[in-house]
Parts: C-alpha cells; sequence; structure tokens
C-alpha cells in the first residue's frame, strides 16, 4: 500500500504467470468453492453479532504494509480481541518486499482457511469462482452499520454490476484517484497563473507551453509544463473526459477505442510529446522519475494519485518545494478522473461470517483506519470522515486541499482492476505502446487493439475462473 515513484500497468496487474498456473488452475484452490449464500444475523452497538459463538476463529489475510503499519494493525487487532473475546483472530500479513497475491494464492493452493481479505489486487477472479461471500444481507441486518459512511463510488465499486446491481463482494477500504499536481516555485517564476478547478484540457496544453523552456539555447527544453505516464491508469480520464473510453467489458462493445473521440484523445495525448513538445518523452527524463523532475524544477505539472501528498510534503519541508493540488481538467464529457479501491472481503468458506462481518466491521472502522492511513500515513480510508480527518484536520500543507477530498466525486472505475482487468492490460497496453514511441498514429493501431480485446473478452466469458489474477505491487519494505 506503500506509495512508489510510479504507478504503471504492470505494477499495477502483474502477476507471475508461472505462479499463479502453479496455484490457481483447479487442484488445491478448486477446495476453496463452496455456497455463497449466509442467513442474515443482526448487530448493534458494537457488540458481536447475534449468533457469534464463543471463540469463534477468524483468519483475517491482510493488505500489504510496511514493519511500521504491521507493528501498529497488531496491536489494533489486540485491542480488538479484547473488546471482543468471543471472536479469535488470526492475522497474517505479507511481509514487506512479499508479492501479495503470491501470498494469497499460496495459501488458498495448500488449503490454509481464510475468512477475511483486505484485498491489495483485484478481487474479481475470486468472487467469478464463486470464493467471496455477498455482503448484502448481513450489510442489511445490521442496524449499526451504514454505506453511507464511504465514498459513494467506492460502494459502487464493490458490486459485481454497474449501478450496484448483484452481488456485494466487499466494504470499500481505502482507494486512489487521479489528481493534478504542480510546483507552484516554476509557475511563479514564470508569471503564470495555478491552475483552477475550472480549468481545461485546453488550459493545460496552453499552461504547459508558457511553462516549457530552453533554458540552454541548445533546441531541446531542459524544463518541460506537463508530464503524464504512458500508462492506462493516467491515460483512461483523459480520454472519458474528452469523450471517449477504453475499455468496459460489461458492454456489448467491450473496446471503446475505435470511437472518434477515443481517437482524437489518444491524439491528443501523443500530441503532447512528440507536436507540442510540453511533456518529456523516456528518453527526455534519461532515467529520472517524474516526481523527481518536479521536485527538481524541471517539470512544472503531473499527474499522481493521492500518494503525491506523501512524495512532496518532505521536498516542501526538505528543499523547499512549493507546490499545490488540483482536480483534473474539464473535458467535453466533464470533469473525470479514475478511482481504484480497495475492498475488504468474506470469503464464501469463512467458519462462522457472523464473526468475520465483525472483524470487516473493525477494518473499515475510523479507528483502525485513523491509525493505518492518517496517523502512519498512507493511501486515505474510503471512509469519509477518516479521508477528511486526514486531508483537513492532520495535514496543513498546502493551504489549499480541496482537491483532495473533492477528486473522488468525479471517479469512474479503473478498467485495469476491473473484471478481466489483467488480460486488457496486456492487450492494450503493447497495442498502444508504438503511439507513445512516436512510431505510429493511435488510428492505425485501435483497430487490432479492439480486435483482439473483443475475442479475449468472449473467450473469458465462456468459462467463468478463467481470467488471471493481478496485483498491485509487491509490499513495501
Amino acid at each position: 500500500m506503500s506509495s512508489q515513484p510510479e504507478l504503471n500497468d504492470r505494477q499495477i496487474s502483474t502477476l507471475n504467470r508461472r505462479t499463479f498456473l502453479r496455484l490457481a488452475v483447479g487442484g488445491a484452490a478448486g477446495a476453496f468453492l463452496v455456497s455463497c449464500s449466509v442467513p442474515p444475523a443482526p448487530s448493534s452497538g458494537g457488540q458481536p453479532a447475534a449468533g457469534v459463538a464463543e471463540n469463534k476463529p477468524v483468519s483475517v489475510f491482510e493488505c500489504c504494509w510496511d514493519a511500521n503499519h504491521i507493528e501498529a494493525g497488531k496491536e489494533l487487532y489486540k485491542d480488538f480481541q479484547a473488546k471482543n473475546p468471543n471472536i479469535a483472530v488470526t492475522e497474517f500479513w505479507p511481509a514487506p518486499g512479499d508479492e501479495w497475491a503470491t501470498e494469497l494464492l499460496s495459501k488458498v493452493a495448500a488449503n490454509e482457511q481464510i475468512d477475511v481479505i483486505w484485498w491489495c489486487s483485484s478481487h474479481h477472479k475470486f468472487a467469478e469462482e464463486g470464493r467471496l461471500l455477498d455482503l448484502k444481507d448481513l450489510v442489511d441486518s445490521d442496524s449499526s452499520f451504514s454505506l453511507d459512511v464511504f465514498q459513494p463510488v467506492g460502494v459502487d465499486f464493490s458490486y459485481d454490476k454497474p449501478k450496484r446491481g448483484g452481488a456485494l463482494w466487499g466494504i470499500p477500504t481505502n482507494y486512489a484517484t487521479v489528481l493534478l499536481w504542480y510546483n507552484m516555485n516554476m509557475f511563479d517564476k514564470a508569471g503564470v497563473a495555478y491552475p483552477t478547478k475550472d480549468w481545461t484540457y485546453a488550459d493545460l496544453l496552453n499552461t504547459a507551453t508558457a511553462l516549457t523552456k530552453d533554458t540552454d539555447g541548445d533546441g531541446t527544453p531542459d524544463e518541460w509544463g506537463f508530464g503524464i505516464p504512458q500508462d492506462s491508469w493516467y491515460i483512461q480520464p483523459v480520454i472519458e473526459a474528452m469523450g471517449g473510453g477504453m475499455v468496459n467489458v460489461d458492454n456489448d462493445k467491450p473496446c471503446l477505442l475505435t470511437e472518434q473521440a477515443s481517437i482524437d484523445a489518444l491524439q491528443w495525448l501523443q500530441d503532447l510529446f512528440y507536436k507540442h513538445k510540453v511533456a518529456p518523452t523516456p528518453a527526455d527524463m534519461a532515467g529520472m522519475g517524474s516526481s523527481a523532475m518536479l521536485i527538481s524544477n524541471k517539470l512544472a505539472m503531473g499527474f499522481w494519485p493521492e500518494w503525491g501528498q506523501r512524495e512532496f510534503l518532505s521536498s516542501h519541508t526538505d528543499v523547499g518545494l512549493n507546490y499545490g493540488v488540483s482536480i483534473l481538467p474539464k473535458g467535453p464529457a466533464g470533469q473525470i478522473t479514475n478511482y481504484w479501491a480497495g475492498i475488504t472481503s468474506i470469503t464464501s468458506t469463512a467458519a462462522d461470517p457472523h464473526a468475520a462481518w465483525e472483524v470487516v466491521k473493525f477494518i473499515t472502522s475510523d479507528e483502525y483506519q485513523r491509525k493505518m492511513t492518517v496517523t502512519l500515513p498512507e493511501s486515505p480510508a474510503a471512509r469519509i470522515e477518516t479521508a477528511r480527518a486526514g486531508f483537513e484536520e492532520v495535514e496543513t500543507y498546502p493551504d489549499d486541499r480541496s482537491a483532495l477530498l473533492e477528486s473522488p466525486k468525479y471517479g469512474h472505475q479503473y478498467y485495469g482492476v476491473a473484471r478481466y482487468g489483467k488480460e486488457m492490460l496486456d492487450i492494450v497496453k503493447p497495442g498502444l505502446d508504438p503511439v507513445w514511441e512516436g512510431k505510429v498514429a493511435p488510428a492505425a493501431v485501435v483497430d487490432d487493439i479492439c480486435s483482439k480485446v473483443a475475442a479475449k473478452v468472449a473467450e473469458l466469458k465462456k468459462t467463468a475462473g478463467s481470467s488471471m489474477m493481478g496485483i498491485c505491487r509487491s509490499c513495501p519494505t
């Protein structure tokens, strides 16, 4: 869960294929499949749910954390255990540096009991194979619990189908969006106005042009106005704001890249690098990450998730970086960002679903999330009050932090962590690489990409559970 220098398609989706095939195809993994129904049992006042027998075991597979978070989390579980002596919780914490999904699948293959999972990966494969419990009955029968305390888009993400259709596979726990971060020092030096929430993408381009400079007169820019990684996580919101789309496997036509609005948006993005030359190519960056470029006054603006606050705040203190953050610009289709929720689920093999439900409520509580995401900074909590506490009460810089709270309101689900996301990224990323290398125009590659997407979606829909499971990244050290 810790912040990383970049968030790219491979970090978001890659799971070692050999490991996956060994662990997840048939065999021991099949022992994980049982019925997905559970009788409702109400609870109230934070007391254990009715029907929870004494010393009922609940095994929790936790999210990715560094050593400090793991230590704090263990203490929180001790407190929970003291308040709930009739629930015997066993937590498993993937070690810093481990691949989260590999650890999970290893436990499944070994037939180890897992009752609760806080996902650091896409949950859809497990849901498709019948490994997760539909939580709707537990939620509806619990008067002490409400989904209204979570960001609406996070709740949407947790359902199986669009518009909150089908099963509820988990409770939104943490999240990421994409925001526009900017170096105020470079804006001030150039006498250029800062980004506003009313910006359009035309405003972004015009400002990036004004801030791109060849300071040594060698014909090549030394300072760039805007940087955007050439990854679906970052380009999807631009394409959608401009009226297009990338992939939606629930559509009859799953690939949207052949739509004219999508092609035009891809062309606009390519032009940033090769026509307007306001964005540095990988060759221009010469191995320097985009975060480091912004910190060192070589990049005026860029797209990052909320962890940009952790990345840049230390540089504000250490090297005098003055920075700001805004929601993404508007396009013809409005203001859109990506949204990715980590959810907490109960497995369909849970020994006591009602006991497991008490643990899920604990993990998603303000108490747990405030310690694990605010006191020890991490990806923000999907619980509204907890995120607000972090960005309004604890943080003090930059002065205007409203974008950090507003961004989820414009969130659309990222296709890379939706159903079949791993397979879709494996087609779209290499298909678009020639565009980002400046070799071809987007119009030259989208037909082939969409043909492959449609064929793969049709193949996957024939056999439930045939999809791969992606992973966000290795656990932080």
